[in-house]
């Protein structure tokens, strides 16, 4: 019966509070998620005609005359304007070589610095990082000195629940859209964790957490070093007979976790779940989704995930699992828009499909865990659930706004970069495949529907880190208490009276500042001096092979402006191709040398200074330039019929179309 009533329930929408019990994210139990959603269709259901005669007034006061019928904007993260320009000139892009034609091909600047939190947070408001407060992935709690999620904060009420809440300013322009009787399809965009109400459907992307409440830890059964980063290892706790038994760790509140039963026969290998069914495993291929269910005295009906395997290795047998995402069909909190809509999408996408804000399993390529082959099929096959929510959408959405974010190209080129675009490369077989998603996508659209192409930065490589926190040790700016020195793990042995800055993040440099700062020490007066000559160190900085691993230095009060501007770094450091903050630093950490060789495989970035990684715009109608990640949301906004609202600062991109 429900399976029936979902479509009906998506004709409307259902606005949904992110309230739960439990540590980190919470887990509401999906019992009332689901009543809710039920009781808001019956309350759709008798509203129905008042809603569709509301929507129809409300277009017909539209302030403008709509340019597009339907805005389809797709959106590929990572994107890069110069391996695209180059596979164009080599004959290997036709579809996007077609469009560029007939309508625009050119760069779009992003945001300093040029890392998906921000950039994609000002594509959605229309307002650079000092009216929006995102700044990087990570914040730090300035009065504890360690970090924080810079997009959602975590917090307790009154009566003992756990509350998530978006940390993001300014409105996403869909909003403004509900509010004119146009309905909006919002697929993964970053940054729309929690999901909040809007007339349409929304399934969020990025910081939507696992069921541990992290961005993504997998497990790996077996031999192996314990807990590297975003994963766990742990050894089999026995074995006997052609069986291996472990365990898989759940969230906080199930006090525990569940069984992971390995056994080999006449007939191969197979692993049980709990008490679920056995499931055949294939060395060395990765699984579909297994939905698992972990209870406890914190879990009412118990968390519901989905999870991959692989048995990596049989000799000793290894056996990788990714981490829990949140199961689509019942979700322990809300993932989507109207609450019901990730349920809905389970038919679009051909069954579970990932949800975890992160999805692809990079670490585990990096640890190990997965080889590449294996790391690519995980990719292609989420590459391939999103690209049917598309379609869904396409055929769905007929007036207003579809959007759908791919992160596939951002992260085959993170962990494959160096291997270059030739024929047969990871990234230049991704980016034949996405030239194939946009013609696909335009065949769908008519003459009526403008289609925005773009992506929130492009890409370079990342051969040498830059320790932003080695270099302030050095230089005498950060200072350790008596008796430490380097390496440190975090900034916990800081001696904070005698410390005037510190770095945490991808490219920021904070001062210890009298006032902010849990023991700041740095009088006002004294900062200008202080910014100053860290920026002239800073950029005097030179390799052993004679490189400048700093390209220019940001003052937040040059780069930003808004009301939010004093949550940014002090500096942002924009490093030069080649070089990026290094690993440790970006939590806090100290590290042996200020420059040494990355040591991951992770060898493609875009977190330099954001000149060197702007992004795309393609679409199919004349757009003008130079254009700016900001200028999207007023283009898509004035398409449609409105007005730009005087908060937004991009610009209308659309010509012969009067601002």
């Amino acid at each position: 019966m429900l399976r029936i009533f979902l479509p009906l329930l998506l004709l409307f929408g259902a606005a949904q509070a992110y309230v739960g019990p439990g540590a980190g994210f919470g887990l509401a139990t999906s019992f009332l998620a689901v009543l809710n959603a039920v009781l808001i269709f019956l309350l759709s259901l008798l509203l129905w005609p008042f809603i569709t005669l509301r929507r129809s007034i409300l277009r017909s006061r539209l302030p403008h005359r709509p340019a597009a019928g339907r805005v389809v904007v797709l959106g590929l993260d990572g994107f890069s304007p110069e391996v695209v320009r180059r596979l164009m000139a080599e004959g290997r892009l036709p579809n996007i070589s077609r469009l560029a034609e007939s309508g625009t091909l050119t760069e779009l600047e992003t945001t300093c610095p040029g890392v998906s939190p921000v950039a994609w947070t000002s594509f959605q408001t229309g307002v650079n990082p000092g009216r929006h407060g995102i700044f990087d992935f990570l914040a730090p709690d300035r009065r504890r000195y360690v970090p924080t999620l810079s997009s959602v904060e975590t917090a307790r009420t009154s009566r003992g629940k756990t509350v998530v809440r978006s940390l993001r300013k300014s409105r996403p322009f869909w909003q403004e859209l509900s509010a004119c009787g146009l309905r909006s399809a919002v697929l993964r965009v970053p940054i729309t964790y929690p999901p909040e109400p809007l007339d349409g459907y929304l399934l969020s992307g990025m910081c939507v957490p696992d069921l541990r409440g992290s961005q993504g830890t997998y497990t790996l059964l077996g031999a192996g070093p314990s807990d590297p980063p975003g994963g766990m290892h742990r050894p089999f706790e026995s074995a006997s007979n052609n069986t291996w038994t472990g365990y898989l760790e759940g969230p906080p509140q199930a006090g525990g976790g569940l069984r992971i039963t390995l056994r080999r026969n006449a007939s191969g290998w197979s692993v049980r779940v709990g008490g679920g069914r056995a499931i055949r495993l294939e060395p060395g291929v990765v699984t579909g989704w297994t939905r698992l269910t972990f209870k406890g005295k914190g879990l009412r009906s118990g968390a519901r995930g989905i999870a991959r395997m692989c048995l990596t290795s049989t000799d000793p047998p290894t056996l990788y699992i990714s981490a829990v995402h949140p199961d689509p069909w019942s979700p322990p909190f809300p993932i989507s828009s109207p609450v019901l809509y990730s349920k809905y999408l389970t038919g679009a996408a051909d069954g579970e499909y990932a949800t975890l804000g992160l999805a692809e399993d990079t670490w585990a390529l990096m640890n190990g865990a997965l080889d590449e082959s294996q790391f690519l099929a995980t990719a292609w096959s989420i590459f391939e659930e999103r690209r049917r929510m598309l379609q869904d959408g396409l055929r769905r959405i007929r007036k207003g706004l579809l959007v759908c974010v791919f992160d596939t190209p951002d992260r085959i080129q993170h962990v494959t970069w160096r291997q270059g675009t030739g024929e047969g490369s990871p990234v230049g077989e991704m980016y034949a495949r996405m030239d194939s998603l946009v013609g696909e996508t335009a065949a769908l659209l008519s003459d009526k529907d403008l289609l925005i192409v773009m992506s929130d930065h492009g890409f370079t490589s990342f051969d040498e880190c830059l320790d932003l926190n080695r270099f302030l040790y050095d230089e005498g700016f950060l200072v350790l208490e008596q008796g430490i020195s380097p390496p440190r793990e975090d900034l916990s042995n800081v001696d904070w009276e005698r410390s005037t800055a510190y770095s945490m993040g991808l490219a920021g440099v904070l001062l210890n500042l009298k006032g902010r700062e849990g023991c700041g020490c740095v009088e006002p007066r004294d900062a200008e001096t202080i910014l100053s000559a860290i920026e002239r160190k800073l950029l005097a900085l030179t390799s052993p092979g004679g490189a400048k691993p700093v390209r220019a230095v940001y003052r937040a009060s040059g780069a930003y402006n808004g009301p939010y501007v004093g949550r940014a770094p002090d500096l942002i450091v924009g490093t030069a191709a080649g070089f990026r903050a290094s690993w440790h630093c970006v939590t806090g950490g100290i590290g042996d040398s200020v420059l040494h060789p990355n040591p991951y495989r992770w060898t493609g970035d875009h977190c330099h200074d954001h000149t060197l990684v702007p992004g795309i715009l393609l679409s199919n109608r004349k757009l003008g330039s130079p254009a700016c990640i900001t200028d999207i949301a007023p283009t898509v906004l004035r398409a449609l019929g409105l007005s730009v609202p005087a908060h937004m600062e991009g610009r209308v991109l659309l010509e012969g179309i009067d601002e």
